[in-house]
């Protein structure tokens, strides 16, 4: 449960810094290499919701911030519904990273540093999610 926290937590933080250099327009802290352009991947339309000029990382730092306080809920007194409820957020989280990494390496070409460590932050809070189900 803690881990959920942790993981959570370390996702808000990098979805907060990438919304943050969105809306500055500052440059990532990124180590450019040939398959490595993290501007060349959040300044794409795939950076954004849909139909809006609202980055992903916006929703990235609400998404987290629910999966920690669900971890924070399961460490106080961990009800019934949390288990599935943190599993299917987890789960549609994950569903949304894996089309985020088809969009970076088959559509633009390129992958960014800061999204693949938040997609492994994803991908360990399904994890964990899961193994609080058995």
């Amino acid at each position: 449960m803690i881990g959920l926290v942790v993981t959570g937590a370390a996702a808000a933080l990098i979805s907060l810094y990438l919304t943050i250099t969105h809306y500055g327009g500052a440059a990532l802290v990124c180590v450019p290499a040939s398959f490595v352009d993290c501007d060349a991947v959040t300044s794409s339309s795939y950076s954004l919701v849909p139909f809006t000029d609202i980055p992903i990382a916006l929703a990235g730092i609400g998404w987290s911030v629910m999966s920690a306080a669900g971890g924070v809920l399961a460490l106080r007194r961990d009800p019934p519904w949390l288990r599935p409820a943190h599993l299917a957020w987890a789960g549609a989280a994950l569903l949304f990273a894996l089309y985020l990494i088809n969009a970076e390496i088959a559509v633009i070409g390129r992958i960014c540093e800061w999204c693949t460590a938040l997609h492994v932050l994803i991908v360990a809070t399904f994890f964990l999610a899961l193994s609080r189900m058995r």
